[in-house]
């Protein structure tokens, strides 16, 4: 029988690969004409409407035991750092630099704040082990795009993704507490923190950048993103968090730059070279290590004799 546990890695992986075709989704609406802004309050517009749909549609808890409500304060602050700053300031820096550029810095930026978060507030992270293996993860990452070559038309996308991990580990650490520390559903931490932030990154889009052309193709895209890579891929993330230790999902989460620069090579036709391909492993391999800890340290008791 399939644990908890590996059926939350297994979610967290699914939307690891549906967030990675984000990357490639996003630079094909980015050549529509569309401004990161716009995009990311659009889809995540339509992620929260079909989250409530979704929500609306649910059957009442049984015994007339009802979910308990995140408080509009809450909503806010994590609309504010996992949507507005995290995902607006993400699409903003995508728009600056390829797919694999911004995978790699929000792999490295998002544990390394994640790291300084949980140290300040969760204090998870006290397995040596792990901590051998989120830097073995981060040394491959860092390996992978050496000798670092950002020409200066990239600085400002940089930055744009620098700030969003900071967003990211605020909120991850947030909804980490909030699912283990209170009796709030999963479902409860996607709406209507979605809602609020994607009103907010349209604010931004419609002050600061022209309004799009709305092609066919423009708006698939923008209906799957919403629906699929937006609503679905939240409320399975949001589920796994409630099994998975906030560090464990942020290396998973890492998965993405392998996913990314696999899409990335399909669809644009890159290129990897041998030391790209060998920190690609190192991280890879690093990530699952940490992630069979847990699992090691349970069963060597009793595999001594």
């Amino acid at each position: 029988m399939i644990s908890d546990r590996a059926l939350a890695t297994s979610a967290a992986i699914f939307v690891t690969l549906l967030w990675a075709s984000s990357y490639i989704l996003n630079q094909y609406a980015f050549s529509s004409g569309i401004g990161p802004f716009t995009l990311a309050g659009l889809r995540y517009g339509v992620a929260a409407l079909a989250s409530a749909g979704v929500a609306a549609l649910r059957p009442p808890p049984s015994g007339g035991v009802q979910d308990r409500k995140l408080s509009w304060k809450l909503a806010a602050v994590l609309g504010l750092t996992g949507f507005l700053a995290a995902q607006g300031l993400q699409y903003a820096g995508q728009s600056y630099v390829s797919p694999t550029q911004a995978s790699m810095t929000l792999a490295i930026g998002n544990t390394l704040m994640l790291l300084a978060a949980d140290a300040i507030w969760l204090r998870e992270l006290k397995s040596r082990l792990a901590l051998v293996g989120v830097f073995a993860a981060l040394v491959g990452i860092a390996l992978f795009y050496y000798p670092w070559r950002f020409d200066s038309d990239s600085r400002a996308g940089l930055l744009f993704l620098l700030f969003s991990c900071v967003g990211y580990a605020v909120h991850l650490t947030l909804s980490r507490y909030l699912l283990t520390r209170t009796r709030l559903p999963a479902s409860a931490l996607v709406t209507k923190p979605m809602i609020l932030g994607a009103a907010g990154m349209l604010a931004v889009g419609l002050a600061l950048e022209p309004l799009p052309s709305f092609s066919l193709r423009l708006c698939l895209l923008v209906l799957w993103l919403g629906a699929i890579n937006g609503s679905l891929a939240f409320t399975l993330w949001a589920w796994s968090q409630r099994r998975l230790r906030a560090y464990e999902s942020s290396l998973i989460n890492n998965l993405m730059l392998p996913e990314v620069t696999a899409m990335d090579m399909a669809a644009f036709g890159r290129s990897l070279s041998f030391l790209q391909a060998i920190s690609l492993g190192l991280a890879t391999v690093a990530i699952a290590f940490v992630q069979l800890i847990p699992g090691l340290k349970r069963r060597s008791p009793r595999e001594r004799p």
